[in-house]
């Protein structure tokens, strides 16, 4: 106890420096914070003076310790006082930091509404299988959901209790009018998409829920637009950042009840984005986007494919920039590219842009990404796949590189971004300041596609082929 007194400076400080070196092993270690630290310059500052704070405080420390050999003079209390103060603060902000960011004290689960998913897996008559998924606060079990069109009907039943409710909707049949039934609640009904005849799907990025910035009023004008049977839409993916900080439960709670209005009758997938995943977040965009089994033979739950007779969608795990698109990922790319016949659809999604016209920020060019485009666009060329969706920048835009559409399309509610500064030689049409969806229309050998705004008109329409 005499040791520990006579050295509580030191003691103190060395506390401060290993909590801050915790705090720094623990962020690194999470999915998305590297890219964070790369193109997000502000953090990247915060993430470099909080380190530069941990190595001084650490260097005082065992300064003080050096000096102590002398008698205590009124220097050397002074220098421990000032030790201490700033000890106090990388003793308390690490683990405050911890506990917010990693959600260690939140709920494993929140109460989730119905969401109807669409599986990796493909059934007898070449339609997606689809999942009635939603969770649970507590572990339940007894949940019963009644499926079924006007032929009969099939009911599953849950016997062991779980957070997790995912009923699998499999061997569908095309252009039929199902309905299905979550215990004794009323029936919520939906259509399977046409595998011969013509395919309408909509696609968005970046709602952002939890932003004071973002116009989530305007989000849910568009998702009603998507959701009325008016409108015909057969499919609908959104290609990430649904909120905007991952690790927050409100934010995942607001989103998901929100998105209800279409997720509920339109099958909806969705991509990973960069704020989804943002520290602890991870576990939350799997828990509620990407449940364990929906998708039987996938590699992983953050890059997948879906068919829907000769269209193929392939999904990727693209955030930041190309942090996360790893080695296994491109070798899977390659051989669902190699698999699929020429004369067929190709799309591919994800989060992340390639091709942009944009703005430089916080140290990074939101434009032109030639990480990405380095790394994984090569194989779009080779293969000819017809078109590449993506979000991440705030603006809408089409461009064409090698004979490929890009598509940016990552205005669901989100601020929009500034008025571009660069424009991409690519660009073939753009705008910003516009809150905004892809509605593409597939028919034959052709396909249509339209940037609708939030009253749902057209900003534009291009028509591109199939690059057979």
């Amino acid at each position: 106890m005499t040791y520990i007194k006579k050295h509580v400076p030191e003691i103190i400080a060395l506390i401060g420096a290993v909590f801050i070196i915790a705090f720094f092993i623990w962020a690194f270690s999470q999915h998305a914070t590297i890219g964070l630290f790369r193109v997000n310059g502000f953090f990247k500052m915060v993430f470099i003076a909080f380190g530069i704070f941990g190595l001084v405080l650490l260097i005082l420390g065992l300064s003080y310790l050096c000096i102590k050999t002398r008698k205590n003079t009124a220097g050397v209390r002074w220098f421990s006082v000032l030790i201490i103060i700033l000890a106090l603060p990388a003793i308390i902000i690490p683990p405050v930091a911890f506990s917010y960011l990693s959600g260690i004290f939140s709920p494993a689960f929140i109460d989730t509404p119905p969401q109807l998913l669409l599986s990796g897996n493909t059934g007898d008559y070449g339609v997606p299988d689809m999942a009635v998924y939603f969770t649970t606060a507590e572990a339940v079990s007894g949940y019963t959901l009644t499926w079924g069109d006007n032929n009969g009907t099939t009911t599953l039943t849950e016997d062991n209790k779980t957070k997790q409710h995912l009923f699998i909707l499999s061997n569908l049949k095309p252009d039929i009018r199902y309905f299905y039934r979550v215990n004794d609640e009323a029936g919520t009904y939906f259509s399977t998409p046409s595998i011969e005849g013509q395919l309408r799907f909509a696609i968005a990025s970046d709602a952002h829920y939890g932003s004071a910035n973002s116009r989530n009023d305007l989000t849910s004008y568009m998702l009603a637009e998507i959701a009325d049977p008016d409108n015909g839409f057969d499919m609908f993916f959104f290609i990430g950042d649904l909120v905007e900080y991952g690790f927050n439960d409100n934010e995942w709670d607001e989103a998901l009840r929100s998105f209800n209005t279409a997720a509920s009758t339109i099958p909806i997938r969705y991509a990973a984005g960069n704020h989804d995943t943002l520290f602890s977040g991870l576990n939350n965009y799997l828990n509620y986007c990407a449940p364990q089994g929906l998708d039987s033979n996938a590699e992983s739950r953050l890059w997948y494919r879906i068919d829907v007779g000769n269209v193929h969608f392939l999904v990727l795990d693209v955030e930041w920039s190309a942090e996360t698109y790893t080695g296994a990922q491109a070798e899977w790319l390659e051989q669902q590219l190699k698999s699929i016949p020429q004369e067929d659809w190709t799309i591919v999604l994800s989060h992340g842009f390639y091709y942009a016209s944009g703005i430089y920020s916080h140290g990074w060019k939101w434009y032109d990404n030639q990480e990405t485009i380095n790394s994984i666009t090569p194989l779009f060329d080779e293969y000819k796949v017809d078109l590449v969706c993506s979000g991440h920048v705030h603006n809408a835009e089409l461009l064409e590189e090698n004979g490929v559409k890009y598509a940016v399309c990552g205005a669901f509610g989100g601020l929009p971004d500034p008025e571009r500064t660069y424009t991409s030689p690519a660009s073939i049409w753009y705008a910003s300041g516009q809150y905004a969806f892809l509605d593409i229309v597939l028919d034959g050998e052709q396909c249509t596609l339209t940037f609708r705004n939030s009253d749902f008109e057209a900003l534009y329409t291009a028509t591109i082929n199939n690059n057979q």
